[in-house]
């Protein structure tokens, strides 16, 4: 028999919720161009999005430093 936990399950919220920083980047980057800002603000937005999903999947799927 194997020692290994199972993996938690991820539901549609959890999908959602994971998806919602990376979209917000990219709303903010359309907000960026209606507005005539620089669109490097944009662009990091959506890095910073994307950064934030990865630290949330490894928050829930219990890995990195703090696990």
């Amino acid at each position: 028999m194997s020692e290994t936990p199972a993996r938690p399950s991820v539901s549609k919220i959890t999908l959602l919720l994971w998806a919602l920083p990376v979209l917000v980047g990219v709303g903010v980057l359309g907000l960026t161009y209606a507005l005539h800002w620089e669109p490097w603000f944009g662009f990091a937005s959506i890095i910073a999005g994307a950064l934030l999903t990865v630290m949330l999947v490894g928050n829930h799927f219990h890995v990195g430093p703090d696990a």
